[in-house]
């Protein structure tokens, strides 16, 4: 498996088709999958992501990472960067989801600090952002944590979002 980066608590890793069920236990919570264009998911969907996924990791080289928790080596949410076209602009997104029993332990924060560090400086892009609904105020705080700032509001797949922005510091001073 490939691991990508890792925290002082956390590994990110490429997902696999293993990860299946345990992707299941988080994207099928309805309480999770809140604050998604999709709702809570069926293990179909979770296939569908999979194979969106690997398609991503193909083409693009990079996308959404399992995050396993290093103290119990549970699979315990998905965070990575994603290509979004926001406003016929192509953007890349720092995106999360974990499980609720991970919530309020700063998990998403780590990981989603992780992305961006490798967001920057592996894949040197300008900027990232992250798509988040006005109510979801826990990925606000996260999106904030990393250093984010709100940019703009827009509709994505016709859902109101805030577009939560952060440039990188090294692509300014150049």
């Amino acid at each position: 498996m490939e691991i990508i980066c890792e925290t002082p608590r956390l590994v990110l890793r490429k997902v696999v088709q293993e990860d299946a069920s345990a992707l299941f236990e988080i994207l099928g919570d309805s309480e999770v999958m809140r604050f998604s264009i999709h709702g809570p998911e069926t293990p179909e969907g979770v296939q569908k992501f999979l194979d969106a996924t690997f398609k991503r990791y193909s083409r693009d080289g990079f996308g959404q990472w399992a995050v396993i928790e290093k103290a119990s080596g549970n699979l315990i949410g998905e965070c990575g960067i994603s290509v979004q076209i926001i406003d016929d602009t192509k953007e890349y997104e720092i995106g999360y989801r974990f499980s609720r029993q991970s919530w309020g332990q700063g998990m998403a924060t780590e990981a989603a600090i992780a992305c961006r560090d490798f967001g920057f400086t592996k894949l040197k892009l300008e900027k990232l952002i992250s798509l988040i609904e006005a109510e979801n105020h826990q990925s606000i705080r996260v999106a904030e944590k990393v250093g984010m700032k709100l940019e703009k509001e827009s509709v994505f797949h016709g859902i109101p979002v805030r577009i939560y922005v952060l440039k990188n510091p090294a692509a300014e001073r150049t």
